[in-house]
């Protein structure tokens, strides 16, 4: 409820912004640039790459509204190949990988990594008139960000759009974790070619009927905030456990081990410890002040929390490392990300590793092979058990 009530004064904040000092005329072409800019949010919640591709594509074939062809961001075959290259890459591993369980996990990264990307390229879009411009700053409130003059109005859509987009994308990635869950073969290909053609649709909407897309817009974020603290859990469980590791195979081992040049690793909480809510991630850091739970949160203080692990153990499966008290009051949750690094994280912590899983991976492998040693039939299983 309080996110709500926040959009809509953020909203309101917006539309007042630009009735001050401005006649009742240019208020409606203000407005009306306003919707044009909210049509956008609907595909590119969907499907970030595409609206951009097809949108830009549209643009310079003379299909557009008077957002699209102003804005200097669409109106370049630059863009239109970059992401129309992003766009079918993008959609070969959302169908293709999808087909086998094994791989699709490859697509849960494509999807986290697009959350990533749409906030990117929504900012993008927003500032490109202000960076390629050429024009004076208006009368407006700015704020100074080295050469970059933003108006309140502009920076108060910012922080609008991305909101809409972290609900919006959330709930579209807990729907893709809940297909991969499913038994059902061939079932994430199939949506995720349903999904490209409600995104284009979308995207013809936007640009026909701006005021339409809103609207759908509107829709689309209200339904997916009510189920964006329930979902929240099982997206934080399968980015650490799935995501994460994939991710990591791209990183070094210090990056993965050490922060600032202390020990630190990225954990997944499996009970309430203290401010920490179950299902959480956090950071589990080594500091001159003992040994630390962290988490960061954006605008807002981190959560951190002592703890002590004089009483811990490991034990260790295939998809993870379960590091728990003898009492099971506090229990913390490695990916398998970890599991070369058990004895060493072991020794620093000087934990007992109580049951130990015997691992093979052949660092020869491609990433297809190593994605399919990584995760087998039964971790979906195991991953529906844990930290529920």
């Amino acid at each position: 409820m309080k996110k709500i009530f926040l959009i809509l004064f953020l909203f309101s904040s917006l539309l007042q912004s630009q009735t001050e000092n401005l006649e009742k005329q240019e208020t409606i072409v203000q407005n009306s640039v306003l919707v044009e800019q909210f049509s956008q949010l609907a595909p590119l919640g969907i499907n970030p790459y595409l609206t951009v591709f097809l949108t830009s594509l549209c643009s310079k074939l003379g299909f557009h509204n008077d957002y699209v062809k102003t804005n200097p961001f669409f109106d370049n075959w630059l863009i239109v190949i970059v992401f129309g290259l992003l766009f079918f890459f993008t959609a070969s591993v959302g169908t293709l990988f999808k087909t086998n369980k094994a791989t699709a996990t490859i697509g849960l990264m494509d999807s986290y990594l697009s959350k990533k990307a749409a906030l990117i390229i929504n900012a993008i879009i927003i500032l490109a008139p202000i960076l390629l411009s050429n024009e004076p700053t208006s009368n407006e409130i700015v704020y100074q960000a080295g050469f970059l003059s933003i108006s309140f109005k502009t920076l108060l859509f910012l922080v609008i759009s991305a909101y809409f987009l972290i609900v919006v994308m959330a709930f579209k990635f807990f729907i893709d974790i809940l297909i991969f869950l499913s038994p059902i073969p061939f079932i994430d290909a199939v949506l995720e070619i349903g999904k490209i053609l409600v995104a284009t649709l979308f995207i013809f909407i936007s640009i026909i009927s701006p005021t339409a897309s809103v609207i759908i817009a509107i829709m689309m974020f209200f339904v997916s905030l009510f189920f964006y603290r329930s979902s929240k859990k099982l997206i934080n469980k399968t980015t650490y456990l799935l995501v994460y590791p994939l991710l990591n195979l791209f990183k070094g081992n210090d990056t993965k081990l050490t922060d600032d040049g202390y020990l630190s690793i990225l954990i997944l909480t499996s009970t309430k410890i203290g401010k920490l809510k179950k299902g959480a991630i956090a950071r589990l850091q080594e500091t001159d002040d003992g040994i630390l739970l962290i988490k960061k949160r954006l605008f807002r203080s981190d959560i951190i929390e002592k703890i002590d692990l004089g009483d811990f153990h490991f034990n260790q499966n295939h998809l993870n490392i379960i590091m728990t008290n003898e009492d099971h009051s506090k229990s913390l949750v490695l990916n398998r990300s970890y599991h070369k690094y058990l004895n060493e994280l072991s020794e620093r912590f000087n934990i007992e590793v109580r049951n130990r899983k015997e691992l093979k991976l052949n660092v020869k492998m491609n990433f297809i092979s190593k994605v399919k040693s990584f995760f087998k039939s039964s971790d979906i299983a195991e991953l529906k058990s844990i930290a529920k």
